[in-house]
């Protein structure tokens, strides 16, 4: 059943071009300001403020999963189906790369803008139209990850509530990254996303590698450098920027050439490494499955 509500979400997902319309994850934000919003709790018992806010959504999730199942297994289904195609994304990756690459060879400014700041993230800082394509390449590699792999690695260990977990997860650290002051409630939002995200990191590290230039991914992730192994958590993104870069034979010409200008057909290149990831993700799964069948 698993494997059947994941091919089945991306099917829909693909086909169904509006749907990330209908993603929304207000209703938690709002959740979140009104159980979890400014005050002496948030600042002295973050982790528990962080448990407390999520636990509400998961509780819910798992008794209506327990009860579609139990009253008819394709119902169970339809509701796993129906809770991984809603943690996917929020957005298309796939639409938000095609509408920047239109709107970054035409010239238009504000729209590739608009897409690159979707696909590299909100809070990072302005970069130059020129000089776009990097970003938005290394947010590729990273949203690939957020938007795909994270939900997936977590619904097949824990079903429809490992997927919403993630997926509240990575809404609650979005939320946090906006906001500018710190306390207890965005240190443990932040830990929370790292914990979940350690697994799923480095086995999407190992899909690039294998679908990308393994030797290039390998050789990026020795370099000490970028200072992975002195924070084992924080630096869940670096690993897949520089793993991402390695496997589109990136990183090397990067470190040899500052100036060198990462171009449209560099930004096809990664979509393309995490297209063929997402499928070679699926092919695992089902051949665990058969594995599983079999025995």
């Amino acid at each position: 059943m698993t494997l059947l509500a994941i091919v089945l979400s991306l099917f829909i997902e693909r086909v169904w071009t509006t749907l990330a319309e209908l993603r929304s994850f207000i209703w938690f934000e709002r959740l979140v300001d009104r159980f979890a919003g400014k005050g002496p709790a948030r600042s002295s018992s973050g982790i528990f403020a962080v448990l407390a806010v999520m636990a509400l959504p998961l509780i819910a999730v798992v008794v209506a999963h327990v009860l579609f199942a139990k009253i008819f297994a394709v119902f169970g289904l339809v509701f796993a189906v129906l809770v991984v195609l809603f943690c996917l994304g929020p957005r298309d990756l796939d639409a938000d790369v095609h509408g920047f690459l239109n709107a970054w060879e035409q010239g238009d400014e504000d729209k590739a803008q608009r897409y690159a700041r979707q696909i590299y993230g909100e809070t990072a800082e302005p970069v130059e139209m020129r000089a776009l394509g990097r970003p938005v390449v290394e947010g590729i590699v990273v949203a690939a990850h957020d938007r795909w792999f994270g939900v997936i690695f977590w619904f097949v260990i824990l079903g429809p509530l490992g997927a919403v977990w993630y997926r509240l997860a990575c809404v609650l650290r979005a939320k946090c990254l906006r906001q500018a002051e710190e306390d207890a409630f965005k240190d443990a939002a932040l830990l929370m996303h790292h914990i979940l995200a350690w697994i799923p990191v480095r086995l999407t590290l190992l899909s690039y590698a294998l679908t990308g230039s393994f030797g290039d991914t390998l050789e990026a992730l020795r370099k000490e450098d970028y200072g992975w192994k002195s924070d084992w958590l924080i630096n869940n993104h670096l690993l897949l920027i520089h793993g991402g870069l390695g496997a589109l034979q990136l990183e090397q010409e990067l470190a040899a050439d500052e100036a060198r200008v990462v171009g449209a057909s560099h930004v096809r290149a990664a979509l393309g490494l995490v297209l063929r990831t997402l499928i070679l993700t699926i092919a695992l799964i089902a051949v665990l499955t058969l594995g599983t069948w079999v025995s």
